[in-house]
């Protein structure tokens, strides 16, 4: 296969109209705990509240010329680590992004992305990319990418041996390595120009999976060597900016790297920002007052406080977006390991979900917009994947979605269910800082439940617990849940629904459905993206019937950015949070 042909092939993504109008609109923002560049410009989005991509060219500053210089001022709640290759959180990830690089990226643009070039892929490290059988990926390197020009590297170029050490190390470490489980071998050409992906079978969505933030960075072997702590203690790789320092509650920064590899349309290189300052805060009153002050910025701001944002700072520019993060309620997993009831009757699991008032939800957490997800895709991963359940294309499924407690009571009654008392784990930690919303659902559930006759217990677990207990599928009754955003559907997949021993990391309640297993592997050894995408859309519409998990709401996040950050990508643009190389590269401050 020519690879022209197969690029132009693996990027062409295309929607219908029909599709593309379901859910218009929607913007990209920064992440949760970390407040750096939002997305789109509207803060009125009249009609049915969804957020909209409205901005121009540059996130405000369409025409305007590039100013090089200047620190970037944001915010981070938590540092959970600084070595992506060990890191689980996306947290992590997210400040990798200034350090690191990986073979391909996700698309971005100036201003607003369409949601059909959502994460499709574009180079980064790599120049070209050929697959001349389904299962070999033959990448080539650009000849002019550098590591830091700091011990022990010092600014010697990056070449396939790098990429190869770097996979390596991933597949032994990372608590992600099931991610590239489909990789049998990676072997560097001998004049290290080339790398070479051999799969154990095919895999269509395997250049996304390159491409994700979550998984292969790449790391010079001579820095991660250097010490048994050097990983932690620095990030040294071949991104944007140079790692400065990390001060514990005070703050984590960069500078610029100015042998960065990648310059803009016009040949200027980037950068054009001579550094970034994370300060370290907790206190969001504490956020709101700087950003008023103009001490940062860009910040994100939790829903129950955006009004006090737009008094604050009048002319502040307001981002809105999708949260692309999956809540949902998970059940005992003896309910599938061994026939437990009740909620081994997917009728009881059904139940549940119609007693949910999902409206009710947003109108309190998400007061100007947000979405239902379905299971296992969440709304803010776009229109490309994501069925809507409140669309008729999700046909008969949809009918579990809808609030319905006289519904939900005759869906117990007919599994011989008169009344469920349930324990509902939850974090008591971390959560209610990086996701504001989630405490208010945790709240709400109870009583939402109660109305069908669901009698709620609440056990608050501290965030360390809650991870090495109930995320690791060790619980009874139930909890709320919440799942990071993944690169591909594949991800979801996988992670949600493989037994937790052949790749199901996220597969929480032990979910053992062979005929489920079995059509997820054929579409994802399926080659042509239009056909991956028909079949995803079979398995939502499959598995929004069986209720495994209760998928719950998909609220609208906020960000403010000072109106002097110009240069903005993906205004329309997904939640993948490479926010170091995919939107702050290309960031400037216009004062």
């Amino acid at each position: 296969m020519a690879t022209s042909s197969f690029w132009d092939r693996y990027t062409a993504r295309r929607v219908s109209r029909r599709r593309a109008l379901q859910v218009a609109g929607v913007t990209g923002a920064a992440a949760g705990a970390i407040a750096l560049v939002g997305c789109s410009s509207d803060d009125d989005n009249g009609g049915d509240k969804t957020p909209s991509g409205g901005a121009t060219p540059g996130g405000g500053g369409g025409g305007d010329t590039p100013k090089a210089g200047g620190i970037f001022r944001g915010t981070v709640s938590l540092v959970l680590g600084k070595d992506p290759m060990k890191a689980a959180t996306f947290l992590t990830h997210a400040l990798a992004s200034y350090s690191y690089s990986r073979l391909l990226r996700f698309s971005s643009q100036l201003g607003e992305l369409p949601q059909s070039d959502w994460y499709t892929t574009q180079m980064e490290v790599a120049s070209k990319v050929e697959n001349p059988d389904p299962t070999t990926y033959i990448f080539t390197l650009r000849d002019d990418v550098k590591f830091h020009n700091v011990p022990p590297v010092n600014g010697r170029l990056l070449n396939a041996d790098d990429v190869v050490y770097s996979f390596n190390r991933y597949s032994s470490i990372s608590p992600n390595k099931a991610n590239l489980s489909m990789v049998e071998s990676v072997t560097a050409s001998a004049d290290k120009k080339q790398v070479t992906f051999k799969l154990k079978e095919p895999f269509g969505l395997f250049l996304n999976r390159i491409a994700s933030f979550q998984d292969l960075w790449i790391m010079p072997q001579e820095f991660v060597e250097a010490s048994d702590t050097a990983s932690e203690d620095s990030m040294l790789g071949s991104g944007p900016f140079i790692f400065e320092k990390f001060e514990p509650g005070v703050v984590m920064s960069w500078k610029k790297n100015p042998d960065y590899f990648e310059k803009d349309a016009d040949g200027n290189p980037l950068p054009y920002l001579d550094g970034v300052n994370l300060d370290i805060i907790t206190d969001q009153n504490q956020v709101l007052s700087q950003f008023a002050a103009g001490q940062l910025d860009s910040i994100s701001v939790p829903p129950q406080l955006i009004d006090s944002v737009k008094s604050q700072s009048p002319d502040a520019i307001i981002d809105q977006s999708f949260r692309n993060i999956l809540s949902m309620v998970i059940f005992d997993p003896l309910s599938y390991t061994a026939d437990k009831p009740p909620f081994n009757d997917e009728r009881v699991r059904q139940g549940m979900s119609r007693a949910l008032n999902r409206d009710a939800l947003l109108n309190r957490i998400s007061p100007e917009g947000g979405r239902w997800p379905n299971m296992p895709i969440n709304a803010g991963f776009g229109e490309s994947w994501w069925l809507d359940p409140q669309g008729s294309d999700i046909g008969e499924s949809g009918e579990f979605y809808k609030y319905d407690v006289a519904e939900a009571k005759a869906l117990f009654s007919a599994a011989a269910v008169s009344s469920i008392e349930v324990p509902m784990h939850f974090s008591s930690s971390v959560y209610t800082t990086v996701v504001p919303y989630y405490d208010i659902v945790r709240e709400a559930l109870p009583a939402m439940l109660g109305e069908a006759g669901v009698s709620v217990t609440g056990v608050p677990e501290e965030y360390g617990q809650y991870i090495a207990t109930t995320f690791a599928g060790q619980f009874d009754g139930m909890a709320l849940s919440l799942e990071s955003v993944f690169s591909d559907i594949a991800a979801y997949w996988t992670n949600m629904f493989y037994p937790r021993d052949a790749g199901g990391g996220r597969n929480h309640s032990s979910i053992n459905d062979a005929e489920l297993v079995a059509n997820i592997k054929k579409m994802l050894q399926a080659q042509d993206l239009e056909e991956i995408r028909k079949q995803n859309f079979e398995l939502q519409k499959y598995v929004s019937g069986k209720m495994y998990n209760v998928p719950v709401v998909t609220p609208v996040e906020y960000g403010a950015r000072q109106p002097s950050v110009k240069g903005v990508f993906n205004s329309g643009g997904p939640t993948t949070y490479a926010l170091g190389t995919e939107t702050q590269l290309h960031n400037w401050l216009d004062v």
